[in-house]
């Protein structure tokens, strides 16, 4: 949820040209992109040290912070800053940014980042 809300103040500070003017959207895209698997690094990073298997909390968090973002899209849409046509370019971008997330999940090896050693007592 930490990292839909950031995603939500982000859009809320966008001007709306930026979201309604194509060069500026193809960068967002871009951006989504890049995030994506920085995005997984960050996710499987907590999932090892709450010892939850990684793909698992990729595809929890995700469903967690879409969920978060789909509730507010449609009853309180004033926190992305945006309406009309332009609050549903936020809305693809977020859908975006979610197929971005769990393409780089699964394209990524489970095993990208070294787990933890456990301390032995």
């Amino acid at each position: 949820m930490v990292f839909a809300l950031s995603f939500a103040l982000f859009f809320a500070v966008l001007p709306d040209d930026t979201v309604s003017n194509t060069g500026s959207k193809i960068g967002l895209y871009v951006l989504a992109a890049v995030l994506g698997p920085i995005t997984v690094l960050i996710l499987r990073f907590i999932a090892d040290r709450l010892r939850l298997d990684r793909r698992r909390f990729v595809v929890i968090a995700s469903a967690g912070a879409v969920t978060f973002d789909g509730l507010f899209v449609g009853l309180w849409p004033d926190v992305y800053g945006h309406h009309g046509s332009n609050l549903a370019n936020v809305a693809a971008l977020i859908l975006f940014g979610l197929a971005a997330i769990l393409v780089a999940d699964q394209a990524t090896p489970v095993h990208s980042l070294p787990r933890r050693k456990e301390s032995r007592a």
